[in-house]
This record gives structure tokens, C-alpha cells and sequence, in this order.
């Protein structure tokens, strides 16, 4: 029965089309160049191209236990409004490090309505959707209880599936390999929005669980992102 159970969860996961029919595409980068364009992205700490594939890798620092990050982000070189937004990504495993996410995020948080939407990727195939939304009250976290998409052990997340953003005039919409995984109805941002992808170490890059400079947390890999305007 379990494993009839794990049989038809990676099946609906695979069969799903990501939900991009009839929508126009407007921005893309496939990271086929042998260094990452920065016409479209800004960068800071160590990234690379390796094969094909975008790598936001985890480098050490002169002490041992602490390490830089890589992060990309689009602020200023390209924005969009609503739409639907979609990277392939290779969802990190390890465990105990900082915050991994595919974000989309308003410049000036202060002018409410504003968002940062994503993606976390928490290490053992631990992935959720979250949304930290602004009103004139503050800034309000808001996640499931239970990651909806921990599905099959980790088989599935070791390999690279498509994340989608999707935000309208009414709603937040998480897909992954085109199926809904969550979705929230909120006030939506008048501005448009830019692309981060992120991985942010805290306590200055302390990694407690990698004190071997040799061992560290492994990158985390993109091989596209798509934006698609909504008509």
C-alpha cells in the first residue's frame, strides 16, 4: 500500500504541465554562457556557470565554520508585474544552514501593498511555499503549518523540477512541475516585482554543522528562469 501510495504521488507530480499556456513570455535566461550575464542579474559572493546550469555555491571564510554564499538577484536591471514567474531547480539537501529560496520581492517594502513571495528550500528534501506580505500594520509571515510538497522521501527533489510564482490582482499561487501547491488570497503589490534567487547564511556565515572547510553545505543549481506576462 505505501509504496502504491509513493507510485501515484510521483505520478501526479510528473504529469503536471506548468501553467504557462497562452501566456506571453517576456524575460528568460537558460545560463548557456560559459560566465552569468550581468545585463540581467546583479551578483554577490561565489557564483558560477557549470555545466549549463546556474550554481549559487557556499565558499569558507578564513575561520574555521564560516562561510559566504552566493545570491543573484534582477533588482533594477528587470521587474515585472503580475505574472507568472519559473525556475528549474535542483532543491538543496543538506541540512542546518541559512535561508535557500526562489523569491519574488518589492523594492520598497514600505509602500504597502508590497510582498516578498517564494520558495524555501530547507535542506532533506524540505521545500514550502511562503509569503511575507506588508500592510499598514507591519510585516505578516504567512506559511502552512505542513509543507505541502514533501512528498516521496526526497527521490523527486533530487533531481530538477519546475517552481512556479504566480501572482494576479487577488491572488498568490505556488506551483511545482505545473501543479498548485498552495495559494493565499492577499492584496497584491501595485509595483512590479524583481527575481532573487538566495542563499543567506546568518550569524555572519556561521555554519555550526560544517566546521570542515572541505565539507560544506552543497550549491544550489538553476538551470532556467521564465517570466510570462499575464494578459
Amino acid at each position: 500500500m505505501k509504496a502504491s501510495l509513493l507510485c501515484s504521488l510521483c505520478v501526479v507530480l510528473s504529469l503536471g504541465a506548468a501553467p504557462n499556456s497562452g501566456l506571453k513570455p517576456v524575460w528568460e535566461d537558460n545560463f548557456d554562457a560559459k560566465v552569468i550575464d550581468t545585463k540581467k542579474w546583479n551578483v554577490s559572493g561565489p557564483v558560477s556557470i557549470v555545466d549549463g546550469k546556474l550554481q549559487l555555491d557556499v565558499a569558507p571564510k578564513d575561520k574555521p565554520g564560516f562561510w559566504s554564499a552566493g545570491n543573484v538577484d534582477t533588482r533594477g536591471k528587470f521587474s515585472h508585474g503580475p505574472g507568472y514567474f519559473e525556475a528549474s531547480i535542483r532543491a538543496i539537501q543538506s541540512e542546518k544552514r541559512g535561508l535557500v529560496t526562489f523569491q519574488l520581492r518589492n523594492v520598497d517594502l514600505s509602500k504597502v501593498p508590497s510582498a516578498e513571495m517564494y520558495f524555501w528550500f530547507s535542506g532533506a528534501d524540505k521545500v514550502s511555499p511562503n509569503l511575507n506580505f506588508y500592510d499598514d500594520a507591519g510585516k505578516h509571515p504567512l506559511a502552512p503549518k505542513d509543507s505541502p510538497i514533501d512528498l516521496d522521501g526526497g527521490k523527486s527533489y533530487k533531481k530538477f523540477l519546475t517552481y512556479g510564482l504566480q501572482w494576479t490582482d487577488k491572488n498568490y499561487i505556488w506551483y511545482v512541475e505545473g501543479r498548485q501547491v498552495h495559494k493565499l488570497s492577499r492584496p497584491t503589490p501595485k509595483d512590479p516585482v524583481y527575481i532573487v534567487l538566495n542563499q543567506h547564511l546568518g550569524e555572519g556565515g556561521l555554519l555550526k554543522g560544517y566546521m570542515n572547510p572541505k565539507l560544506g553545505p552543497e550549491p544550489l543549481q538553476v538551470d532556467w528562469v521564465k517570466v510570462f506576462k499575464i494578459p
